[in-house]
């Protein structure tokens, strides 16, 4: 991994020593004073990149076209520049990101005017801007946003440039990736931050750290999360994060239905339901046509009233993968066992209730859900510093005991689901589920005892309690 990193960051430095090169021979070709003369001759309008973003519903998407990068070098063809523009447009992106390094990232600023003058959405250029003439530059071809790296220029240049781009109508987009780089882009003038999740010398990328220091932007700011998107999953952590639009770049470039996979990326509007417990193929195909996103399947042997046979598991993983996201119950058991269950059953999900620390999660391949148990007045704080311990896809808040006791404080456990990626299970049943969606908001409610008859699974109930918890609109 070492020589890896040396390599990359060797990359970054062959990047802006090309960049250097490049600028000496445009400036031979075209002169500052022509370009200045192109301005005022400019033939594009108004400038609606930050308004796209403050007027997006819910959280802005930018979709960015590149046809490589120094870890993916064939992400496309040049030819499909416009193809890819119309489709981003039509699936309803609010601004179009385009990477117009030449070598490595296989782009042309040409590409900027040519979009510019066939869509409507506005148009970020993202390059690795050295030169105040790359903004001049920048201005010509149309672009209306430019993203300017904190980590290539010192306070002093980064002030300039932020300045220049105001002065011209570019919207200016200051890129960071560490708390230094942040220092620099609060005092630059700026009114939007990005943070890439990918390190520009290692590429490391880690969505986890990118949220981390989004956190710590002044809320003053407009905030963006680039990079690190493969599932919804990114998108809400973000968003819980407090950032303001998304970037969506390499995985929306190898998608092969870009308007489905942007539908996927902005989720579902209302709350997704796990039905739990679930111990035949008749409920399982009951809550995958009332529409049920997750299906619990418990295999701990501390509740063995809801544990299913490991048959009819593995029936349910076969018939069932695919339609439905099968999420695997377990609790207190050895690795070992929780990962051949895994396999044999086709889990998409792993739900832990016990002691399980985040050393152990992280040895699961698949995605993880860690519930917290809680009494019903809990306490925010601590149940916050817990649950913060682990890095996780969600977290589910429950009763101590199941079945037991009252519901958690809906007012405390709605805190929560405004910081985390949240599940509620405790006391559901088909009647309050409306009640408990409204005032919690969660994103996922997770129910079991609530829609059985005498300790059965009762289809009608279990649809019931679908179509109120879907009936709630957020």
């Amino acid at each position: 991994m070492k020589n890896k990193s040396i390599i990359l960051h060797n990359i970054l430095l062959e990047i802006i020593a090309k960049k250097k090169k490049n600028l000496i021979s445009n400036k031979n070709k075209i002169s500052l004073g022509e370009l200045q003369r192109r301005i005022r001759n400019s033939v594009f309008g108004e400038n609606l990149f930050k308004k796209s973003i403050l007027q997006a519903k819910d959280i802005a998407f930018i979709a960015e076209i590149k046809f490589a990068s120094p870890v993916n070098p064939n992400l496309g063809s040049q030819d499909k520049l416009l193809d890819l523009a119309k489709k981003y447009e039509n699936a309803g992106v609010d601004a179009i990101s385009i990477i117009t390094e030449k070598h490595f990232f296989k782009g042309d600023p040409d590409f900027v005017s040519k979009v510019r003058l066939q869509v409507n959405s506005p148009v970020l250029q993202k390059d690795f801007i050295i030169d105040a003439y790359q903004i001049y530059e920048a201005k010509t071809i149309g672009s209306e946003a430019l993203l300017l790296i904190a980590r290539l220029l010192n306070q002093k240049t980064l002030i300039s440039f932020v300045s220049l781009c105001r002065n011209l109508d570019i919207e200016p987009v200051v890129e960071i990736n560490s708390i230094e780089d942040l220092e620099k882009a609060v005092n630059s003038g700026t009114s939007i931050i990005a943070v890439n999740a990918r390190d520009l010398e290692s590429f490391v990328v880690s969505v986890d750290k990118a949220c981390d220091l989004i956190k710590k932007i002044p809320d003053k700011f407009i905030k963006l999360g680039f990079s690190g998107i493969n599932s919804v999953n990114e998108v809400e952590k973000y968003k819980l994060a407090g950032a303001r639009g998304v970037l969506v770049g390499t995985s929306l470039m190898k998608a092969k239905n870009i308007s489905e996979y942007i539908k996927d990326l902005k989720g579902p509007s209302e709350t997704m339901v796990k039905i739990c417990a679930t111990r035949s193929l008749e409920a399982a195909s009951a809550a995958i046509d009332a529409g049920a996103e997750f299906l619990g399947l418990v295999f701990t042997p501390h509740i063995k009233t809801h544990t299913v046979d490991m048959k009819v598991a593995r029936e349910i993983g076969k018939k069932m993968k695919g339609k439905i996201k099968l999420v695997g119950v377990f609790q207190n058991m050895p690795l070992r066992i929780v990962q051949k269950i895994i396999k044999d059953c086709n889990l998409d999900y792993a739900q832990f209730h016990g002691d399980e620390s985040p050393e152990y999660i992280k040895n699961i391949s698949i995605k993880v859900i860690k519930a917290f148990r809680l009494t019903g007045e809990f306490d925010v704080e601590k149940a916050r510093s817990e649950m913060q311990k682990y890095r996780v896809d969600m977290y589910l808040v429950d009763r101590i005991k199941q079945s037991e006791g009252p519901m958690l404080n809906l007012e405390k456990v709605n805190v929560l689901a405004k910081e985390f990626l949240l599940a509620f299970a405790g006391g559901l049943n088909p009647e309050n589920v409306a009640e408990v969606i409204t005032k919690v908001k969660p994103k996922m409610v997770d129910v079991a005892s609530g829609v059985e008859t005498n300790g059965e699974q009762d289809l009608k109930k279990i649809k019931q309690f679908i179509m109120n918890a879907k009936g709630v609109l957020l």
